[in-house]
């Protein structure tokens, strides 16, 4: 993938490390030196050339993985963007866009890196005799003495199926949060939260306007970052529509046009790549339908497992990793509209709040896909598969349990989990993900919480309404035809009224269940693969053989997820298998003593 090392580390040591990151043949590396740190750089070059900005001068130097998108509104140039930062990491906390960037300064023998305010792209480091850092965890690996798997770090995978938190897979590397910059110097790592929202509920009325308006401001600005053609996933849901719909206006002018892609999923068969058509035809734009099924995904599993450095269970990367199946003559920047759902309203739900006056309790119900008794039925290790949420919890400064799990959302499901799945897509193409925009997540992270996701009476919070008012306004401030197309999951177009939006959600998918059809809610695309697929489900259990003899795992445990799963006693793929076959495949690839091979420059 695109990305970065470096640190303490020049020279053959520092190139060395570049040679770990994924190359496709297209790359252009760069690598700079000052003094004893050193930065090495892959990007893609003139195929994203606003995705990437380098800088040298008088013993100074600097890289930008990704792309800041105010910089002509603050009147700055991309040189004095690292000269400012260098002089004043302050200057940080007025940067929007999805970045990181880094910078070295010989004469004061000092290393500066930061994340942008959602920590959109990963950043990992470790230090002891020095400080190195990256992109990349398996990159990291060559200058870890010793490394050893975290053990915490699986526990996270199955209770969560990502990491969460500062913790990654190997002990010693951790994971640099969002809008938070990394100091180094002869004294050693110093690190600070440079930005942070303000979550005081904001009053509801004209609360909808607002958003719409500050929406349309990040939609705008990420534009300006694009050269050529923009791609954009389209699916028959609201959100990448109202993106669809925002982008279009830019379309000629900021960038040159826009295309769309969409897959047959979130369920299979059930209508989004009709729908999506339509949204692409009322829009004037092309749109190609990518194929999703277990024979390609088999051939590039082992990959997309690497690319996210083993931190995100497989059945989270289905539908980006048709990425790889893109035309060639197609998109170079593709935007991501995954996280915007979850930032105006679906996700933490009403419920998470109203029903528990406990972080790490609510943090549970929010972000856990299984009880913690089953991730103690798995590891052979004695550990609390709560402790990184408890961790989490006690690091924020809020002072209330509302405040402390919004903080806590905010700065870990994004990074670790809603957009750790875009590496594969960067390993392809440039990325923008728009929302890492101050304005607008100053905004959403006062939604008052009456706009949060409902849930149905008597669930215990289980069962979603299907979408938030917010949701709702958006898709609705598109007027015309567009406004008529239905929305997947419930059967109708946004010019209805809320009320009856939640009338029909529960009527398509009382009735889709009714009539035996996978729905939203029901069973996932990866457990009927594993059950009705033979390479596939062949592939998962060599995996799961092999974790059965890992001291990591409980083998009996392993083998009664299998028996419940073929008997359809449960659905386990999608969560603790493959949670499980994800970090024993890239545990296999990268840790084990027989390490995959290193890929050429």
């Amino acid at each position: 993938m695109t990305g970065f090392v470096g640190g303490t580390v020049v020279g053959s040591t520092l190139d060395s490390l570049v040679d770990e990151l994924h190359h496709e043949p297209w790359y252009e590396r760069e690598r700079f030196e000052e003094g004893t740190t050193g930065l090495g750089f892959l990007h893609h070059g003139a195929k994203d050339p606003a995705g990437h900005t380098t800088w040298q001068g008088d013993g100074r130097a600097g890289i930008v993985h990704g792309a800041i998108s105010n910089v002509d509104r603050l009147g700055v140039c991309p040189d004095e963007v690292f000269e400012r930062v260098l002089d004043d990491t302050s200057f940080l906390a007025e940067l929007d866009g999805p970045f990181v960037i880094a910078c070295l300064d010989a004469h004061a023998g000092r290393l500066v890196v930061a994340t942008d305010k959602l920590g959109t792209r990963p950043c990992y480091y470790a230090h002891d005799d020095g400080v190195v850092l990256g992109s990349s965890l398996a990159a990291l690996l060559p200058a870890i003495d010793a490394p050893a798997v975290d053990e915490h770090a699986v526990s996270d995978m199955l209770l969560l199926g990502n990491v969460w938190g500062e913790r990654t897979l190997v002990e010693g590397v951790s994971a640099l949060g969002p809008a938070t910059v990394l100091e180094y110097d002869d004294a050693g790592v110093d690190l600070a939260r440079y930005w942070k929202p303000d979550y005081d509920s904001a009053p509801r009325r004209g609360y909808v306007a607002e958003l719409v308006r500050q929406y349309r401001q990040a939609m705008a600005d990420v534009s300006t970052t694009v050269d050529g053609e923009l791609g954009l996933w389209l699916s028959g849901g609201l959100d990448s529509r109202s993106m669809a719909a925002e982008l279009r206006q830019h379309a000629g002018r900021t960038f040159d046009s826009l295309t769309t892609y969409t897959y047959d999923a979130n369920p299979k068969g059930g209508g989004n790549p009709e729908i999506a058509a339509r949204v692409a035809s009322v829009l004037d734009v092309d749109n190609t339908e990518v194929e999703l099924d277990p024979d390609t995904f088999l051939d590039i599993i082992e990959e997309s497992v690497d690319l996210v450095d083993g931190m995100l269970r497989w059945s989270s990367l289905l539908n980006l990793s048709t990425v790889f199946s893109l035309p060639n003559d197609g998109t170079n920047v593709l935007m991501e509209a995954s996280g915007q759902g979850e930032l105006i309203g679906q996700h933490p739900r009403q419920y998470h709040f109203t029903h528990t006056d406990s972080v790490v309790e609510g943090l549970m119900m929010s972000e856990a896909m299984v009880d913690a008794s089953a991730v103690d039925a798995l590891l052979t290790a004695n550990v609390d598969p709560k402790r990184s949420l408890r961790e989490s919890g006690r690091r924020s400064a809020e002072r209330t349990t509302e405040k402390r799990l919004l903080d806590v959302n905010y700065t870990n499901y994004y990074s670790r989990m809603a957009f750790a799945s875009n590496e594969i897509m960067r390993s392809q193409v440039g990325t923008r993900v728009p929302f890492a925009h101050g304005d607008f997540l100053e905004h959403t992270a006062r939604l008052p919480i009456e706009y949060r996701m409902g849930t149905f009476p008597l669930t215990k919070g289980a069962i979603p309404y299907g979408m938030t008012r917010p949701k709702h306004a958006l898709a609705r401030s598109h007027v015309g035809e567009l406004s008529r197309i239905p929305y997947e999951r419930t059967g109708l177009g946004p010019v209805w009224p809320y009320p009856a939006q939640l009338a029909g959600f529960v009527c398509k998918t009382g009735v889709s269940r009714l009539r035996s059809n996978i729905a939203y809610g029901g069973g996932k695309t990866p457990d009927e693969w594993y059950r009705q697929h033979p390479a596939f489900r062949a592939y998962i259990d060599e995996l799961l053989d092999d974790a059965c003899q890992r001291s990591l795992f409980r083998a009996e445990a392993i083998r009664r997820l299998q028996r419940q799963h073929h008997q359809r006693e449960a659905n386990h793929v999608t969560t603790l298998v493959a949670a499980i076959t994800t970090v024993e495949l890239w545990l296999q690839r990268n840790l084990d003593p027989q390490r995959k091979p290193q890929q050429p420059a």
